[in-house]
Parts: C-alpha cells; structure tokens; sequence
C-alpha cells in the first residue's frame, strides 16, 4: 500500500469519520496499483495532491483514510467502500460513486458537481462547505446524514430513502425530490425554492420549513 513512512497523526475533523495514526502515504503509482487489483484494500494511509483522470477502482475498499487536494477526473468510484474516511478539499469532474457505501465519511470543502451516486449507501456521512450541485443521489439509502453550507442545485434525490437527515443552511435551489418524503426533515435554514415535487406534493408532508418558505 505504498512506501511506509513515519506515522502521521491526524485529528479527526468535526464529523463522522474517526481517523487516527497513517502509517503509510500513497502517490499516484501507488493508488493506481490499488486500483489494478480485484477487491483492492487501503488501510492508515495518506493520499495527497494526487491527480487521477479515466481510471476504475474495480470496487476498492479505504478504511482509515485522508484523501487531501486530490483530483479525480472520470474516475469510475463504483461498488467501493470508504470506512472512516475524510475528503478534504478534493475535486472530483464528472466521477462516478454508483452503489458506493460511505460508511462514517466526512467531505470538506469539496467539489463533487455533477457525480453520480444511485444507489449509493450512506450511513453517517457528514459534509460542509461542499458542491453538490447536478449531483445524482436517486434511489440512495441514507442512515444519518448532515450537510453544512452545502449546495445540492438542481441535485436528484428521486426515490431515495432518508433517515436521520440533517441539512444546514444548504443551497437546495431545485432540489428533485420525486417520490422521495421529506417527512421530519428541517429545511427551514436552508434555500429551498422550486423543488421538483409529484403533482400532490406529498414529499413535502412532515417537512420542517420556515414561514417564508410556506
């Protein structure tokens, strides 16, 4: 899993994730070795200023893991798992985390416009300060989400599952929402205008919202 350094120590940021001592750094060479492999697996380690364009992770799993000023262009992310794993100030452009379970994962200020998450798993997930913006989340199973200064423009959530969802002062300017209840969930903080909604507006019963927004 790359050339062993000394341990570092990283303190877990504000979120979900809980991430001690990396004891290993991967470059380029090394996560693209990774990758190769069927099932690849990641454990304590450090991925930084990496730069990845038309590459596949063949369904890899990260465990422990900081990826920190990466950049990944249509890269295919499908079918991986991240467990306890923190994206800080990363780009991703037009890449693909279709049926991804994200599992104690934090994302901070990030840029992710336009990925495709269906079917992805989410459970303890926690971004701020990040672009989702164009996203596709439909069809996701959510368990325990929170959202920071996040903005979900013109994002899909259709038929999506969410539990313990948490949205804080977000941008959910058009936010589609088909088939998907939004019961107990508070928008109240956030921009929440012209959502695409079945024609009952039945996603919106139980929703949380502030007096302009009614």
């Amino acid at each position: 899993m790359g050339n062993s350094s000394r341990a570092s120590q990283e303190s877990p940021i504000d979120g979900y994730a809980c991430v001690g001592a990396l004891s290993s750094r991967l470059g380029s060479d090394e996560l693209l070795g990774v990758f190769s492999e069927c099932d690849g697996y990641v454990s304590h380690a450090l991925v930084e200023d990496v730069e990845l364009a038309y590459e596949c992770a063949n369904g890899a799993t990260f465990e422990n893991t900081v990826f920190r000023a990466c950049l990944f262009e249509r890269v295919d992310l499908s079918d991986c798992t991240f467990r306890d794993v923190v994206f800080d100030n990363c780009r991703f452009i037009g890449c693909v985390m279709d049926g991804v379970w994200l599992n104690r994962v934090d994302m901070r200020d990030c840029s992710a416009s336009g990925m495709s998450f269906l079917r992805a798993r989410f459970a303890r997930f926690g971004a701020s300060s990040t672009d989702f913006s164009y996203a596709n989340f439909s069809e996701a199973s959510v368990d325990h989400m929170k959202l920071e200064s996040c903005r979900l423009r013109e994002a899909a959530l259709q038929r999506a599952k969410l539990k313990h969802v948490r949205w804080d002062e977000c941008d959910l300017t058009r936010l589609d929402i088909f088939g998907t209840p939004l019961a107990g969930i508070d928008v109240s903080s956030c921009i929440f205008v012209a959502p695409v909604l079945t024609g009952d507006y039945r996603e919106l019963r139980g929703a949380v919202v502030s007096e302009g927004q009614a």
